[in-house]
C-alpha cells in the first residue's frame, strides 16, 4: 500500500462524518473545506495525502495558490494582516475542531503528531 493510501485511511478512520462525506464524494468539497482540511493533513505531516488531495481537487488547490499569492501581495504593505484578520486563530481552530473531534484515547496522540509537523499544540 502506498504512504498516500495509508495516510487516506488513517485521515477517514478519525475524521468527522461531514469530512468523511467531502472526502468520499458524498458531499460537494468547497474552496473554503478544502483549504481547512489540507491543512490539517499538513499539520499531521501527512504530505501524500495532500499531493492526492490536490491532484483531485486541483482547481480547488489553484484557487488556494492565488489567494496565497494576494495575501503575500497584502503582506508586504499590511504586515499585521494575518492578526487583523485572525487568521492564525481560525487555522489553529481547524485544529482544535479536528482534535477535539477524535476519539479521546486517540486524542494524545495526534496532538503530539500535530506538534512535531508544525511545532504548535
Amino acid at each position: 500500500m502506498k504512504q498516500s493510501e495509508k495516510q487516506r485511511e488513517d485521515f477517514l478512520s478519525i475524521c468527522g462524518q461531514y469530512d468523511y462525506d467531502l472526502l468520499t464524494g458524498k458531499n460537494k468539497m468547497t474552496q473554503a473545506d478544502f483549504e481547512r482540511i489540507t491543512h490539517i493533513t499538513l499539520s499531521l505531516g501527512y504530505t501524500a495525502y495532500t499531493q492526492t488531495l490536490i491532484s483531485t481537487y486541483l482547481d480547488l488547490a489553484c484557487k488556494e495558490v492565488e489567494q496565497i499569492d494576494r495575501e503575500h501581495d497584502i503582506l508586504a504593505d499590511y504586515p499585521e494582516y494575518y492578526e487583523d484578520e485572525q487568521i492564525l486563530e481560525q487555522t489553529s481552530q481547524w485544529i482544535e475542531d479536528f482534535l477535539n473531534q477524535i476519539p479521546t484515547e486517540k486524542q494524545s496522540y495526534y496532538r503530539q503528531l500535530i506538534k512535531e509537523n508544525t511545532h504548535d499544540f
